[in-house]
């Protein structure tokens, strides 16, 4: 074989343009290869972003929730400091009315007894004509509980003022016909100590409840 020979046959191997059969399936083999690797290396990349973005998304919700939790918790503790001083604060208002309450309709007998002897006998006492309406007002804002109990004693101070009243027209009664220094009369007055005592008894009573009321209050 001379050198153009081997010349021409180099060229001829130079210049071949079409690959046998078992060169193209090499060639699709190795190419389906890559391409296998590379759609697999892919899968695995975005399985594992799909997991970062999970876990941060779970992390995102478990803070959210975390900040919810303190927020409600705040405010539950808030809530429960605020009830508990409030209930401190209305025990207190209520233990203050219900010792000016008490104070109040015990000092209505000698309220009631200064009110006769000024209004039947001329006498200079000063009182308070107040001590009852004020009592009325502070049982019926404060102390539904005692509406039994202070009922009764209403009853038995309307039986004073009644007999208050009829003492009162009979004084003026006697005036009018011409008698000086008129007062009420006797028999009248022998009323006084049962109205008295039957103020007194709806006292006790009302006292009794009061004392059952305070210690509630105190605890």
């Amino acid at each position: 074989m001379n050198e153009d020979t081997v010349n021409k046959l180099a060229q001829a191997l130079l210049d071949q343009t079409v690959w046998s059969e078992l060169e193209y399936y090499v060639v699709v083999i190795l190419l389906a290869l890559i391409l296998a690797s590379l759609v697999a290396f892919f899968k695995t990349l975005y399985s594992e972003k799909a997991k970062f973005s999970a876990i941060e998304s779970s992390l995102n919700t478990i803070k959210v929730q975390t900040e919810l939790t303190a927020s409600v918790t705040e405010k539950i503790r808030t809530d429960l400091e605020f009830q508990s001083w409030n209930k401190k604060e209305i025990s207190q208002i209520r233990r203050s009315k219900l010792e000016q309450y008490m104070l109040l309709v015990m000092g209505l007998t000698d309220s009631f007894h200064k009110e006769e002897e000024v209004r039947f006998f001329n006498q200079s006492h000063e009182y308070d004509d107040q001590v009852w309406n004020k009592a009325q007002l502070i049982q019926n804002l404060y102390f539904p509980g005692l509406d039994d109990e202070h009922n009764e004693l209403r009853k038995s101070i309307a039986k004073y003022k009644t007999w208050l009243a009829e003492g009162l027209s009979e004084i003026g009664a006697n005036r009018q016909k011409g008698i000086s220094n008129t007062q009420v009369s006797e028999v009248h007055m022998e009323e006084y100590t049962d109205i008295l005592t039957n103020i007194n008894n709806a006292v006790l009573v009302i006292q009794v409840k009061a004392r059952i009321m305070s210690k509630e209050l105190h605890t």
